[in-house]
């Protein structure tokens, strides 16, 4: 016999939080009971069912009468916050993190309560061992199985010819982080794996289902990729990140060697509010949108995205958290929207889909003609703001018709105000904007070289950047960059692997050009800059470059809160990066491991490494802190450990400077990196700790006050030393000058001057400024021999 367990609470007066275009049915309060994501099915009499995924198991709802839901069974699982469920044929099958593998409900006798169920956890090669699944897709007879105990996550493939007998086909490659697959979506035998913890979906030829083959991968807005969908044409996909202030984005997949993002669209902008999970019906993107509720988007248009309906499920307000709407199903025969939000209970929901009033056009300089980026368009009384792109494109437009006002505005332009723009649903406007200079834009010129030898740096990068504009530019091959901009005052940052990084405040610009940047040799960064640090580990949890978001561990700092002071900017190296409790964003079950790029030690004469390093362990749950930091030296063809952190290490949760002289621990190559690895140890009973690692202001220099037993070689004569104003070196006869090279370095290990000789006597020094100097000379023979001096 049905029955209604639990409250229903039907339309009742006006609400106070978003709605547009979609109304409420009825809403099932579930007195507190957690609610994961939900399906849908139509049994063979039409009736339709909302399959609500609950902390306790799976909820079989009858929705067929909108306003008046009904729980009709309750199939029992292993209690967990995640629940996952899809449909194929008369049968459900639902996946959680709680473990007993993949639950199979036959629902072939609906209406009837007549409801079985069993579990499958592997057979063949797996037989027995599929535990916890986290997803789950189903395509023309196969189930993909997603982020299960199995291959570090991959997605297992098993077929469902047999409903209730799957049988194990193959699975994702890959290992670590990089196998682990979130969600998926598969069609034609194409799999579009979501990578979570990389930040990217991967495209897989499933043809063969024991041979999944990688066909192209994209790195999507928030790097956390949580779930995909296709578009009925299957040319577009349509991606969300599981991350604060996160996009609804679209690619362009008709070419996987060129996969080009569309658009990317927010609800509440500024909130930073999270996306969870999209679906597409006819060209339109049904949205669970946490604090945000239900979204609707036309994407007809895949390059100009448009919200054209709203239910906020979570009045309680919007902004980062995962509270809200987990999931809403929008494929019911009757067009109702079925939709679970974890803290609320159940939606039903009644969408009026309407096409959006698409506004595009160009911004343009009214004199020079020059297309105008970074230029904000806003629908007034709408408050629908857009930029233009680097083509001075716009896309934008609303959901409800009529006659608007249009504001363009840049600065260094005079504001426009458009009235009279008449907008009507599925109609595209175009509206193209010419803007007046207050200030004419100047091209301004710059060249990057290297501070000693004046030679210019190839693709060197260069940030110029102040409140309203901002230039991000790699130098060419000459060392060059030009850019059409307003003149004022900016910072600037520039910088390249193997030399110093500079940033500049105030810089007038044009002052005068071309403006010549100098880079003075040497490596150091202190990561305002990317020169292309690589993660690797068994961890789906990894090191990111960014502004730290702290975190504390029972009031003590775990992830820092800020980066080193006196560097440039304030970015560095942490893991996981993302904020909220300790333990939501840090190293878990294996190792994350953070590699330099490579470096060459021969250019100095003692090298010495200098980093500052952060580390934390903290208990958690009653679980010991146990784990460990690792900072290893490689010169290509051995590892050396140089230094440990432990959980009782004096310096945790601080910034620690560290520096070791290489020669100490390997000889120093032409192919050195620095790596350092953080470990979360995993005990048998799956048990872990809070572990954060973090990195900041690396740099190479050189070992001060070495070598004086050479400083009287007669390899070479110096004098007078110490000097004032020059220094004359004489190199012995006994020296073949063929291919010798002269370096000299100063305390800091930046290379000053470097040059083969071709005499052997040589005045140098008049630009230096005071302070002490280490010159090395070696030829193809290996004779190397070094001075120091000193200029008062």
């Amino acid at each position: 016999m049905k029955k209604l367990l639990l409250l229903i609470l039907l339309i009742a007066g006006s609400r106070s939080f978003a709605q547009l275009n979609i109304s409420l049915a009825s809403h099932l309060s579930y007195g507190g009971t957690a609610l994961a994501n939900i399906g849908g099915y139509v049994d063979s009499v039409n009736n339709e069912y909302a399959l609500v995924g609950t902390y306790n198991g799976l909820d079989i709802v009858n929705v067929t009468d909108p306003v008046n839901p009904i729980i009709v069974f309750s199939v029992p699982g292993v209690p967990s916050d995640w629940r996952e469920v899809k449909t194929w044929g008369k049968y459900a099958y639902v996946t959680t993190e709680g473990g007993s593998g993949l639950q199979i409900v036959n629902l072939s006798q609906l209406p009837s309560t007549n409801i079985t169920y069993s579990n499958y956890t592997g057979d063949g090669a797996i037989a027995g061992q599929i535990d916890n699944i986290h997803s789950l897709h189903i395509d023309a007879g196969y189930a993909y199985l997603n982020g299960s105990n199995l291959f570090s996550g991959a997605t297992l493939i098993v077929s469902l010819a047999n409903p209730t007998s799957p049988v194990y086909l193959g699975r994702t490659p890959g290992s670590g982080s990089n196998a682990y697959v979130h969600d998926c979506f598969v069609s034609n035998d194409t799999l579009w794996a979501c990578h979570i913890y990389p930040g990217y979906f991967a495209v897989y030829d499933v043809s063969n289902k024991s041979n999944p083959v990688l066909l192209g991968s994209q790195t999507t807005p928030g790097a956390f990729t949580h779930n995909c969908w296709l578009n009925d044409a299957h040319t577009v996909l349509f991606t969300t990140d599981e991350v604060a202030n996160s996009f609804l984005a679209a690619y362009d997949i008709t070419d996987l060697g060129n996969i080009r993002e569309l658009d990317r669209e927010q609800v509440t902008p500024g909130s930073q509010s999270i996306i969870h999970n999209t679906h597409t019906i006819n060209d339109y993107e049904v949205v669970s949108w946490y604090k945000d509720g239900v979204a609707i988007y036309d994407v007809a248009r895949p390059d100009n995205m448009i919200l054209v309906g709203q239910y906020d499920t979570y009045p309680q307000g919007s902004g980062n958290g995962f509270n809200g709407c987990w999931g809403v199903y929008p494929f019911l025969p009757s067009g109702n929207l079925v939709a679970s939000d974890i803290d609320n209970g159940l939606y039903v929901l009644a969408p009026t889909y309407v096409r959006g009033c698409y506004l595009e056009g160009i911004v343009t300089d009214s004199v020079t003609g020059a297309l105008l980026n970074n230029v904000t368009v806003t629908i007034t009384g709408a408050n629908i703001t857009k930029l233009t792109n680097l083509n001075g494109e716009y896309k934008t437009g609303y959901a409800t018709a009529g006659t608007y006002s249009v504001q363009v505005t840049k600065a260094g332009y005079f504001p426009k105000t458009i009235t009279g723009v008449s907008l009507s649903n599925g109609v595209l406007t175009n509206l193209n904007v010419q803007l007046v200079s207050i200030v004419a834009q100047v091209t301004f010129n710059g060249h990057v070289q290297n501070a000693v030898t004046s030679a210019p740096i190839a693709n060197a990068l260069v940030h110029i950047y102040n409140g309203t504009d901002d230039y991000p530019v790699n130098a060419d091959a000459n060392g060059d960059f030009s850019l059409a901009m307003f003149p004022g005052n900016y910072s600037v940052d520039a910088g390249e692997w193997g030399y110093h990084t500079i940033c500049q405040i105030n810089v007038n610009i044009p002052a005068g050009s071309p403006y010549t940047i100098a880079l003075s040799p040497g490596y150091y960064d202190d990561f305002i800059l990317d020169f292309g640090w690589s993660n690797s580990g068994t961890s789906t949890n990894v090191w990111e470059r960014g502004v730290p978001v702290g975190t504390s561990a029972n009031g003590v700092p775990s992830n820092p809160g800020n980066d080193v002071t006196g560097d440039c900017g304030t970015l560095c190296y942490v893991t996981d990066n993302g904020g909220g409790t300790s333990s939501a964003h840090d190293v878990d079950n294996g190792t994350a491991t953070l590699n330099s790029p490579s470096f060459d030690a021969t250019l100095y004469i003692d090298p010495v490494v200098k980093y500052s390093r952060w580390y934390f362990n903290g208990a958690l749950n009653g679980n010991p802190a146990d784990d460990t930091m690792f900072v290893y030296l490689d010169n290509g063809t051995t590892r050396a450990l140089v230094e440990t952190a432990y959980p009782n290490t004096s310096t945790n949760h601080t910034w620690v400077q560290s520096t070791f002289r290489i020669a100490n621990y390997l000889t120093p190559s032409n192919n050195m990196r620095l790596i350092m690895t953080v470990k979360d140890t995993v005990d048998a009973n799956n048990s872990a700790s809070v572990v954060e690692g973090g990195l900041d202001k690396f740099e190479i220099v050189e070992a001060v006050g070495i070598n004086n037993d050479l400083k009287n070689s007669n390899l070479i004569a110096a004098y007078p030393s110490p000097f004032i104003q020059n220094i004359t070196l004489h190199i012995s006869e006994s020296v073949e000058l063929d291919n010798a090279r002269l370096t000299v370095t100063d305390i800091a290990g930046r290379v000053l001057e470097q040059s083969l000789l071709t005499q052997r006597t040589i005045t140098l020094g008049n630009n230096y400024p005071s302070g002490m100097y280490f010159i090395s000379l070696e030829n193809a023979k290996g004779v190397k021999t070094v001075i120091k001096t000193e200029k008062l």
